[in-house]
């Protein structure tokens, strides 16, 4: 099921995820060793899987569009 979203929202796009997971591994540099350090690279991971999610996301929206505009 899919759940109609704003596209031109940037916060469904891939680029905002992994410019958050790039912003969270930048910070987590700033740590050499840690609980803290490894708790940021772990979050910079989960922004990864939201950036692929939302990749699949757009991928599903245009291909149910796509094959909405077909004429029988």
């Amino acid at each position: 099921m899919l759940i109609d979203m704003n596209p031109k929202n940037p916060f469904y796009g891939p680029k905002h995820w992994r410019g958050r997971a790039e912003a969270t591994r930048t910070k987590a540099d700033s740590f050499a060793y840690g609980k803290f350090r490894d708790r940021l690279l772990k979050i910079a991971e989960e922004y990864e899987k939201l950036a692929r999610r939302a990749k699949e996301w757009q991928t599903l929206r245009k291909d149910g569009e796509a094959g909405s505009s077909r004429s029988f």
